[in-house]
């Protein structure tokens, strides 16, 4: 009988720890899986509601109709055919690429974005169902999917016609607004404290764009009103997450020393505030120069 209580309490352990080892890797599985149907949707709606609804339905739906029974197209190199196909008039295809540095260089640019955009879905979703998620650092890491996607879409135009007037200019922006969004991503854990350097760093990048910008495209275009409705929409669409990423984040900074019953100049050293100056200044004017 002590025997076999003995079996049973053994068999009984070990279930239950078989169990209580499974069960994590059951809940990390879900959230893998939610992740990527997450980023799936996400990644694959930002064109389609780019082209296939602004762009079709209400920017240029004058557009015409393209037959494609007779249409043909002869600056298309062939070479991802292989040996189906030779230069020249060759028939209409959904896709055309021709086998160039600049088409390498525009595959490179989508699968660092298409990664960084899963990267991050698959680091916000844990936290949501943990109910561990900041919801204002959440809120600034939507607004600002239209800033990257449209930095996506501008190399993407670099490459695809061979204008490179701004891209030095556009690459400065798109790694310093990397730079911020991994701050935001940080502090959308509740666990992450909101510290001064973290958001006087968010907060001196976005005051940079909004500089830069603004001198550079928003007076002329939105206030002067010498932009079109597409350049008005562009340009107000990049200002208003760059203006809340300086709002959101002192804001948050703001509940953190009232939280703490000090003064918000408690937190912030002089050598950070001296220190945001300095960044401010030098990179507005090199975006101006660029």
């Amino acid at each position: 009988m002590v025997k076999d209580n003995f079996v049973q309490t053994f068999v009984e352990s070990r279930l239950t720890a078989l169990h209580n080892t499974s069960a994590p890797s059951v809940t990390n599985y879900k959230q893998k899986i939610i992740s990527f149907v997450v980023a799936a949707i996400l990644i694959s709606m930002l064109p389609i509601l780019h082209i296939g609804v602004f762009y079709a339905q209400i920017w240029v739906p004058q557009k015409g109709y393209i037959d494609k029974r007779t249409c043909t197209n002869t600056c298309f190199d062939t070479i991802f055919r292989g040996s189906y196909e030779n230069p020249g008039a060759t028939p209409y295809k959904h896709v055309y690429f021709n086998a160039t540095w600049q088409t390498s260089r525009i595959w490179i640019f989508t699968v660092v974005f298409i990664l960084l955009a899963y990267e991050s879905v698959k680091y916000l979703i844990p936290l949501m169902r943990r109910r561990k998620l900041r919801a204002s650092m959440f809120y600034l890491y939507l607004i600002n999917l239209y800033p990257h996607y449209y930095s996506w879409w501008s190399y993407f135009s670099y490459y695809n016609e061979d204008f490179y007037n701004y891209f030095k200019h556009h690459f400065m922006f798109t790694i310093t607004e990397i730079i911020a969004t991994c701050i935001v991503l940080n502090l959308c854990d509740r666990k992450n404290e909101v510290v001064s350097w973290k958001v006087l760093t968010i907060v001196s990048i976005n005051l940079m764009h909004i500089f830069v910008s603004g001198l550079d495209q928003f007076v002329t275009h939105v206030l002067q009103g010498q932009g079109t409705n597409f350049q008005n929409a562009r340009d107000i669409g990049l200002m208003i997450p760059d203006s809340l990423h300086v709002i959101i984040p002192i804001w948050q900074l703001y509940k953190s020393a009232k939280n703490r019953d000090i003064k918000i100049r408690e937190l912030c050293n002089r050598e950070e505030i001296i220190m945001c100056i300095v960044f401010i200044s030098i990179f507005t004017l090199i975006g101006r120069i660029m």
